[in-house]
This record gives C-alpha cells, sequence and structure tokens, in this order.
C-alpha cells in the first residue's frame, strides 16, 4: 500500500506537468520525439523499472510462495518490462507515465481493502473493496482503453520527419511500431480482464454473503478450492469463501 501510494501520487504529480494531464492522449504524439525529459519523470521510469525487474526476479526465483495465477503474474511482469523498456528507448515516456499511473492508483485501494480485511473490519472492508472495483474500473479498464484508442487512431499525429527509424537522431517510430507499442498495452488489458472477471464474482459473493477474505494467510490450504485473484504486483490475494454451514 506504501509502494503504490507513494507511486501513484508521484505518478500523478509527474503528468500535471505534462501536456499529456488527465490524458490528453494527443499529446502522447505531438512533438515526438519527446526529448526533453524532465529529471522526475526520469527518475519515476528508472524506479519504476528497478521495482518491476525486482518483482519479475522474486517470481522467477521462487522466492515467494506460487498462488493460483502464478502464470499470468509472470506473464505480466514481463508485458510491463517490455512496456517500460520501449517506452523508454523510443521515447515514448508520456505514455509509460499514463499506464503507471492507470496501474499504481487502483493497487493502492486494493491494498487498502486488504489492510482492512487482516484487521477483520469486515463490513469496512466491502465497502473498501466495492470503492477498489470502481476505482479499477475506471483506471485499469476505460483509461487504459483510452491509451489503447490513441496508439491505433491518432498514431498519424507524430510529425513526418520523426515517422522513421533514425537511431543516430533518437527518432523511433516508423509505420511499424505502432504496432508494437499497441501490442503489449492489448495484452496488459487481456491479463486485467482476466483478474476483473475473478474480481466480479468476489464483488458479488461479498454483497450477496458478505463475505469476502484474503487466502494469503499462512493457516490455509494451498489445495482450497474457492476462487482468489492477485494484485499486479504479486504481492496479495483477495478471495471469495464459503458460508460455514
Amino acid at each position: 500500500m506504501v509502494y503504490f501510494g507513494i507511486f501513484g501520487s508521484w505518478g500523478l504529480y509527474i503528468m500535471s506537468k505534462l501536456p499529456t494531464w488527465w490524458y490528453r492522449t494527443e499529446y502522447f504524439w505531438i512533438d515526438y520525439p519527446h526529448w526533453d525529459m524532465l529529471p522526475g519523470l526520469k527518475y519515476y521510469e528508472l524506479t519504476q523499472a528497478a521495482y518491476w525487474c525486482q518483482q519479475l526476479i522474486v517470481l522467477v526465483l521462487g522466492l515467494e510462495k506460487p498462488r493460483k495465477d502464478y502464470k499470468e503474474l509472470v506473464a505480466h511482469h514481463i508485458v510491463t518490462l517490455w512496456l517500460i523498456g520501449w517506452s523508454y528507448l523510443i521515447n515514448l515516456t508520456y505514455i509509460a507515465n499514463a499506464v503507471f499511473l492507470s496501474m499504481d492508483l487502483p493497487d493502492t485501494f486494493l491494498a487498502f481493502s486488504k489492510l482492512l480485511n487482516y484487521i477483520q473490519w469486515d463490513r469496512a472492508k466491502i465497502g473498501a473493496f466495492v470503492v477498489f472495483m470502481g476505482v479499477w474500473t475506471y483506471f485499469r479498464h476505460y483509461l487504459n482503453l483510452v491509451i489503447l484508442w490513441s496508439v491505433w487512431t491518432e498514431y498519424d499525429l507524430i510529425p513526418e520527419t520523426s515517422k522513421q527509424w533514425i537511431w543516430a537522431q533518437g527518432i523511433y517510430l516508423n509505420w511499424w511500431m505502432k504496432y508494437q507499442v499497441f501490442a503489449p498495452l492489448l495484452l496488459l488489458q487481456f491479463l486485467n480482464i482476466f483478474w476483473y472477471v475473478l474480481m466480479l464474482r468476489i464483488l458479488w459473493r461479498a454483497v450477496t454473503t458478505a463475505t469476502a477474505t484474503d487466502d494469503r494467510s499462512d493457516d490455509e490450504d494451498d489445495d482450497d478450492d474457492d476462487d482468489g485473484v492477485n494484485d499486479q504486483n504479486g504481492s496479495s490475494t483477495v478471495k471469495e469463501t464459503k458460508k460455514q454451514k
């Protein structure tokens, strides 16, 4: 919760200093290449890259106990590093900031709802989870689809002189790069939809039975058949449980 709260706030501050403030997506492309990177944006991108490299290493080396969506988490971390690497390399840091912000803020709300779950504030945690679902829907789906739409329809706003690959000049957006940018964003959206479906089931169970508990506690059996869902950094799982008879 601390990490995502800090980075969500930091990303929000960075975006407020950019022409892309609150997803004015045309500025992802206008005046490309964006060589004049704010120092804060550079530190933000590199710190995010370091964090996600660490997360992938933790998963691959098995330093944390694997969860039910282990494969999806590995795929997510690979796609995330793909996005970070390419966005930094080809000067698409404005898009990177927009994507990071859409991911980090919902995870802050998820972490808060889990905190309430750990301290067993049952009514509060269900309310927090409902709020989290609204935030997740807006940021992880609506805004991510806005970004995808921009890549597909506004790519041609790139200046004609920049629609080529000239490594020495730091210009990399020739015609095929449109698909290179679009593909990982689409894969990320598919992964988000996977988790979203699981969370909708949890939300339904929470509203109808007032139960929505975590399955990360050490005293639970790995073979439990209930449905769970991890947040994207692999550090938490919110889980629906059956009522005891």
